[in-house]
């Protein structure tokens, strides 16, 4: 190739050149981009912030702990499904693609022997509290990052709460909820009128109670009714029950149930789950499932359960059996609760005497 040659190629990339930065001054000068501190178009309802949705995350991720006590433990059994495909849960289950995840709340991070964490979770000190698995599971690699979690998250706290909820019952003895705060108690009683029964742990617990409350052949229920004078710190006394009773629906009781089957089995001779199992628990004695390990609050309580006693324990489980394991907040609905107990009391070869 000839020094002419080369002379005109390099003139040519020189030109090109020339004329490529001649056109950006040229375009900066006639567009210049703005932005509005406005909404450009206003939108009925929407309110205009200036903040972008990476900004509203900055925010903070909002706690799980109020949500644990009205979760829907169900439901958070069947978010699980979608892991099933990466983790086993039941107790001694297989490491997968993730670790087995039996046991996992209050646990070390890296808890499953014989799984081979990366460095991003095993470099992690501590349990696994409610709200560490609250903010992994909303954004495993924002949590943990080079995790090898694959997951983009859960968008819901309500679905991390149920989710959450679930796992903790996966244990043969459940980590105890947070307390809850002032703050959280206006929306404790806003779950309590979701109106579903004991889901999680639910041993149908009571508080100490005066053993006069059960008289002789009185008709007794379930594991956590209010007695008629309840101790200092128990629920307020439960009104009119009896009356319920006598026109209670059982059918709608049994739908109400079926809430509870994640924590407890019904039929007789059936297994105890993270609940005792429940056949036959009207006018039981309050430890009735022979081999439960059943918490101090309901293995001191001596006598049967009455049918006002399990009315206030469905009421308000943690107010009524403060300590107990029972995670549900309680159904509000006097006659939802009737419903129930009604269905309960048909789980028996001789059912107890209506009041």
């Amino acid at each position: 190739m000839s020094s002419l040659e080369l002379n005109k190629i390099a003139g040519a990339v020189l030109v090109g050149g020339i004329v490529a930065l001649a056109s950006g001054i040229i375009a900066n000068q006639l567009v210049q981009p703005e932005t509005h501190e406005t909404q450009a178009v206003a939108i009925a309802g929407a309110e205009d912030t200036g903040e972008t949705p990476a900004a509203e995350e900055d925010a903070g991720l909002e706690p799980v702990g109020p949500l644990l006590a009205s979760a829907d433990v169900a439901a958070g059994e069947s978010i699980s499904k979608r892991c099933a495909s990466c983790h086993s849960f039941e107790q001694g289950g297989p490491n997968k693609v993730g670790p087995n995840l039996w046991n996992i709340v209050g646990a070390p991070h890296g808890h499953a022997e014989g799984f081979s964490y990366s460095d991003a979770i095993a470099g992690i000190e501590g349990p696994w509290t409610y709200e560490d698995l609250n903010a992994f599971l909303a954004n495993p690699r924002e949590y943990a990052p080079g995790t090898k979690m694959t997951f983009a998250g859960l968008k819901s706290v309500e679905d991390r709460a149920n989710l959450i909820a679930w796992l903790r019952t996966l244990s043969d003895d459940p980590q105890p909820l947070p307390e809850p705060t002032a703050a959280a108690e206006p929306a404790e009683e806003a779950a309590e009128g979701a109106e579903t029964v004991p889901a999680e742990d639910a041993e149908l617990t009571a508080p100490a109670a005066p053993a006069a409350t059960a008289q002789p052949g009185e008709a007794t229920e379930g594991d956590g009714a209010q007695q008629a004078a309840a101790p200092e710190g128990g629920a307020p006394e439960a009104e009119g029950i009896g009356a319920l009773l006598a026109n209670a629906d059982p059918a709608n009781g049994e739908k109400i149930a079926r809430r509870c089957a994640a924590c407890h089995s019904f039929e007789q001779g059936g297994p105890n789950k993270v609940g005792p199992n429940l056949w036959n628990v009207v006018g039981a004695p309050h430890g009735h499932a022979e081999g439960y390990n059943y918490s101090d609050a309901i293995a001191g309580i001596e006598g049967p359960w009455t049918y006002e006693q399990l009315d206030a324990f469905l009421a308000n489980p943690r107010e009524y059996a403060p300590g107990t394991k029972m995670t549900f907040a309680g159904i509000r609905k006097p006659e939802d609760r009737a419903d129930l107990i009604a269905w309960l009391r048909s789980l028996s070869d001789n059912p107890q005497p209506l009041p």
